[in-house]
């Protein structure tokens, strides 16, 4: 009788175990996904006016990071700059711009 207890604890220790690790793969993945949505989102957004909103906004704070001892891109600038590059989706005018200022250079995934 006692192994058949200890054999039903193990059983149900390895099933709830199984079940929480279950839980945390399907969360992962819904992570992913929404992810992946979230960056065709913003891509379908940026392609709209091929970028130039963020290179805009872009060229006018580079005095402003210039004068704060660095030029350091915010965040969400620099992550759909990178996307636009990345895509090839940036304008031409908008391309030209950030090469002829040489921000192009803060970017590596220019070609």
């Amino acid at each position: 009788m006692r192994k058949f207890l200890f054999l039903c604890i193990g059983v149900a220790a390895a099933g709830y175990f199984g079940w929480v690790q279950f839980g945390a793969y399907q969360q992962r993945q819904r992570a992913q996904d929404l992810a992946g949505i979230d960056l065709e989102r913003r891509a379908a957004l940026l392609e709209a006016d091929g970028c130039q909103t963020r290179v805009d906004l872009l060229l006018s704070m580079t005095d402003r990071l210039l004068k704060a001892g660095g030029m350091r891109v915010p965040f969400d600038i620099g992550r759909d700059i990178d996307l636009c590059l990345a895509r090839g989706i940036m304008s031409a005018s908008g391309r030209a711009e950030m090469e002829r200022t040489k921000l192009i250079r803060l970017f590596p995934t220019n070609d």
